[in-house]
């Protein structure tokens, strides 16, 4: 992938009416190529790939296909979401399985009474032991691959996890966790835990199912995250939420598999 073929999609300031907590509405995607992601004083700050190389997407394949096996320990929901009307004009229901899987550093919630850092129960389930694998490679795969399109969101991004993350804590070498979440549409939030001038990757698998595309209300964008896409985008300085996850077919799905590095660990040896 040459970065001289990729256009900018500049991130310019748009009026925005939802608020924190707010729910995410149904959305059109409007960047919809691969593109870098760029303030309006040129600065790159992100970057959104359509479609993985070969390599990375094989490996986050085997990650999906682990994570929605009962293989992976995961904290899960049923909900129901509206299908369209049969021909006969009846209503008709998927049961959608909501579930997430966090991998590497757990930060302490004194709140809970765990006043320490731990590292995800996940990776104590042997039967876990290849999605973890998968999700550790794709994360340096994933990494390496924005490292040669955009040198400088690395470079800001492995100076500040370095100074604010012992190696201890981290996870794929460049964050301290990944989350996986199906079908799981955000409410508008955002992330204040992370490193500041840290990225956020965010890989896309889905099938049998519209929507669900992250939308940033403060330039009014919304990606066109089809399956094996890939978006980089620093969390932790704008809010943002998920359009909303509408299965086509019974068993559809969207997966969300993110790498992130939180900033909990600074004071913690």
């Amino acid at each position: 992938m040459n970065i001289s073929s990729l256009p900018v999609f500049t991130l310019q300031p748009k009026p925005c009416k939802l608020k924190i907590g707010d729910t995410c509405p149904t959305l059109q995607p409007n960047v919809i190529e691969s593109c870098i992601l760029a303030d309006p004083d040129g600065t790159r700050v992100g970057l959104f790939i359509k479609q993985l190389p070969d390599d990375l997407r094989n490996l986050v394949n085997i990650a999906d296909n682990e994570v929605n096996s009962t293989r992976v320990p995961k904290t899960m929901m049923d909900r129901k979401r509206p299908l369209p009307p049969s021909a006969d004009g009846k209503k008709r229901y998927a049961i959608i399985s909501q579930y997430s899987a966090i991998l590497g550093s757990v930060p302490p919630k004194p709140h809970m009474r765990r006043a320490y850092g731990t590292r995800s129960s996940v990776h104590s389930s042997k039967t876990a032991a290849t999605f973890v694998k998968a999700m550790h490679q794709a994360g340096l795969v994933a990494f390496k691959l924005v490292q040669e399109l955009v040198p400088e969101i690395t470079k800001l991004h492995s100076s500040k996890v370095q100074s604010r993350v012992p190696e201890k804590w981290r996870f794929s070498k460049n964050f301290t966790s990944t989350i996986t979440n199906c079908n799981g549409a955000a409410p508008i939030h955002q992330d204040h835990a992370n490193v500041k001038g840290a990225i956020n990757i965010i890989i896309t698998k889905r099938r049998n199912s519209t929507g669900g595309n992250l939308h940033v209300p403060d330039y009014g964008a919304t990606f066109d995250q089809i399956d094996g896409s890939m978006l980089v985008y620093p969390a932790w300085r704008n809010m943002h939420g998920v359009t909303p996850i509408v299965p086509t077919h019974q068993g559809g799905y969207r997966n969300s598999h993110v790498w992130y590095a939180l900033d909990s660990f600074a004071s913690l040896q």
